[in-house]
């Protein structure tokens, strides 16, 4: 009799752990995709404009509301340029650099990171009208 009440006793307590355990787990996993949801809808409408790409630098703004951190600028030919830059809501910028070369190259991609989670990026080609290289 004592030993089906210890049974019982432990069950109960066992399973009250695996219910503390869940509720965690589930109560974390929901947060983390509300700050997630959170982030894609604020940078829904965010891209950057690649307004002018010459042979010596890269002219671009940001027309979205979100600040874009980490700016790369990446080149066809595979080159990548990192940056820690951040682009202001409404802001431009450039990049040139000692050494860069557009020669030989068809499109210039600048990519950046909004609220830290969603890649937004703009592209210029040969073929386009900020193309005056």
């Amino acid at each position: 009799m004592i030993a089906v009440i210890l049974l019982i006793a432990f069950t109960i307590g066992v399973g009250g752990l695996v219910n503390i355990f869940a509720t965690s787990l589930t109560t974390t996993s929901t947060g983390i995709a509300s700050n997630q949801s959170e982030a894609l809808s604020k940078c829904a409408g965010a891209w950057i404009n690649v307004y002018s790409v010459q042979s010596d630098k890269v002219l671009f703004s940001n027309p979205s509301q979100e600040t874009i951190r980490g700016i790369n600028v990446i080149v066809s030919g595979g080159n990548i340029t990192p940056s820690s830059a951040s682009l202001a809501p409404g802001a431009t910028s450039s990049f040139s650099g000692a050494g860069w070369a557009l020669a030989g190259n068809t499109s210039v991609t600048v990519r950046g990171l909004c609220q830290t989670l969603v890649t937004v990026e703009g592209k210029c080609t040969t073929s386009q009208e900020c193309w005056d290289a």
